[in-house]
């Protein structure tokens, strides 16, 4: 079995546990972006601590930080998050969210210099801290592949190319997702080392089947955020999949990116959700033990050590 590398170094992947595949727990968002949109301030250590501990009271055991480099990613108040809550593996990120949060300087950069940025936060660590990326991101727009989505993927997939990371990508609202493995195929990246985020804010059967038969994986991280649709929905196309044979292809978390989605900050559903009231519910619904197990043991572990 393979290993994951965690802001406290490498895990063997059985010692990954329950995963949350896709979890903000603290960034500093662009000064633009907050003048847009204020609900992006999820920057207290305390706060965040105390909701990560009840998210593993509840029965979690590893946190992938999805916070990229365009998205204000701050590792070492991750590290001061997880260090208070020590029973919890977290994972962070290298790599780009979307041409959206990207500024000009960002994207303005060669695509040798922003790989060898990656590159340099999975080997050496990020920003000085020897804490080391156990992932790249990469993502495009909603309906869009245009050239600015095409260079974020093209890192994303020369960065697993060179140190043999998974890749996470973002899709918005669920669209482009076929799209980015087709693309990310031909750069060279098996599918089955792609896991595609956000896939239940589009919960089209037919489109989730297309994916996961190519291997890869589908994100579902909706789960009561009823402004993406009730569970109802996400929880019927999870059933249609598992029933086809493909559920060993779907990964669960949360996707808190948003103060107002968290307890401790004020809001909700909160971060143990998915383990308090998504699960016993597909339970309730007739999805079996062994599915669920998949789910938030299996799945992950596979994809995020390449088993």
């Amino acid at each position: 079995m393979g290993t994951v590398m965690t802001v406290r170094g490498e895990i063997d992947g059985e010692d990954l546990g329950v995963v949350d595949y896709h979890e903000h727990l603290y960034f500093d968002a662009p000064d633009w972006l907050l003048r847009e949109d204020g609900d992006f301030r999820l920057n207290s250590v305390e706060r965040s601590a105390d909701e990560l501990r009840s998210w593993a009271r509840a029965g979690g055991r590893t946190m992938v930080e999805m916070s990229a480099i365009d998205f204000g990613r701050n590792v070492r108040q991750v590290v001061r998050i997880a260090d208070q809550a020590p029973g919890v593996h977290v994972v962070v990120v290298t790599g780009y969210n979307k041409p959206y949060f990207c500024d000009r300087a960002i994207l303005s950069q060669d695509e040798d210099t922003m790989i060898r940025n990656c590159i340099r936060d999975i080997e050496a660590g990020i920003d000085g801290t020897g804490v080391k990326a156990g992932i790249v991101k990469g993502g495009s727009g909603y309906n869009t592949f245009q050239e600015g989505d095409r260079k974020l993927l093209r890192v994303a997939a020369k960065v697993h190319a060179e140190t043999g990371v998974p890749v996470m990508t973002h899709t918005e609202a669920g669209t482009m997702g076929y799209e980015q493995v087709s693309f990310l195929a031909v750069q060279g990246v098996s599918p089955d080392r792609i896991c595609l985020s956000h896939m239940d804010r589009n919960p089209d059967f037919w489109e989730h089947r297309r994916i996961a038969e190519t291997g890869a994986c589908l994100g579902y991280d909706c789960p009561g955020k009823v402004k993406y649709g009730p569970d109802e929905t996400r929880i019927a196309v999870l059933k249609r999949m598992i029933d086809a044979g493909l559920g060993d292809r779907i990964l669960l978390g949360n996707d808190l990116g948003r103060p107002s989605y968290w307890r401790s900050y004020g809001g909700g559903p909160g971060l143990d959700y998915v383990l308090t009231r998504f699960v016993p519910r597909l339970r309730e619904e007739g999805v079996s033990g062994d599915a669920i197990r998949d789910l938030l043991v299996n799945n992950p572990r596979r994809f995020l050590t390449g088993e």
